[in-house]
């Protein structure tokens, strides 16, 4: 596997990898209102979460943060309501909404 991939599990158990050697931000909106994804995993050199990246995924139980990131902006991951787990470090900025309805945090 490339390290270099966000690796991302469906719901159908079925796994799927994005090339994101380019990226240091996930762009507003990237996975906003997807039903299918359960856990997502990104790689080393993503830096930024932006606005509504994961808005209602709503299935999204587990996101694995790499040591690179430093910001998680508003509302990122607003009304992910089977969020369960996240553990971004201490190092990261994190707007005061950015789990917003997240009901299992």
């Amino acid at each position: 596997m490339n390290s270099n991939r966000i690796k991302v599990t469906l719901y159908n158990r079925t796994f799927k990898e994005i090339d994101m050697s380019d990226f240091t931000r996930i762009t507003e909106g990237l996975f906003s209102n997807r039903d299918d994804i359960v856990a997502i995993s990104f790689p080393e050199g993503v830096e930024t979460i932006a606005s509504n990246a994961f808005e209602n995924c709503r299935r999204l139980e587990k996101v694995e943060f790499p040591d690179s990131l430093k910001l998680i902006e508003c509302e990122a991951f607003i009304n992910c309501t089977s969020l369960k787990e996240v553990d971004y470090g201490k190092n990261v900025t994190v707007a005061p909404d950015a789990f917003k309805g997240c009901i299992n945090l």
